[in-house]
């Protein structure tokens, strides 16, 4: 299933990755740096119930536990999936060479690419 889920929505998903099970009121606190109001928080919790990538205990009678109904990195493989396509129409390869080009991958990042490309070589063997 694909998510589209904006930035500001992955600052909430990542509280409720941390520690499921808050209320909108401990989901603000932990989101005090952002300046955001309770308002904001409270549409952008909603969109995400829309989205069906959070859930709600509603039977609570002082407030609602909200909890993730995705895993983070059903997320983020969503996100890469959708930005390949429309950055690198669907190249993982033409994103490695623009990273490697660019001067964006550490040399420890570059170590480690070459080890997970052996390992999947070593794989397909």
């Amino acid at each position: 299933m694909e998510y589209k889920i904006s930035d500001a929505e992955w600052k909430v998903m990542r509280v409720l990755w941390n520690q499921s099970g808050l209320t909108l009121k401990e989901i603000a606190d932990q989101l005090k740096d952002t300046s955001w109001s309770y308002t904001t928080i409270r549409t952008l919790i909603n969109r995400l119930l829309e989205k069906g990538a959070i859930t709600a205990d509603k039977t609570s009678v002082n407030a609602f536990k909200y909890f993730p109904a995705v895993l983070e990195s059903e997320c983020k493989e969503s996100e890469v999936k959708s930005f390949l396509s429309r950055v690198f129409d669907g190249s993982a390869a033409m994103m490695m060479a623009t990273l490697i080009n660019g001067g964006g991958l550490s040399k420890k990042e570059s170590e480690k690419l070459k080890k997970i490309i052996e390992e999947m070589d070593g794989d397909r063997e």
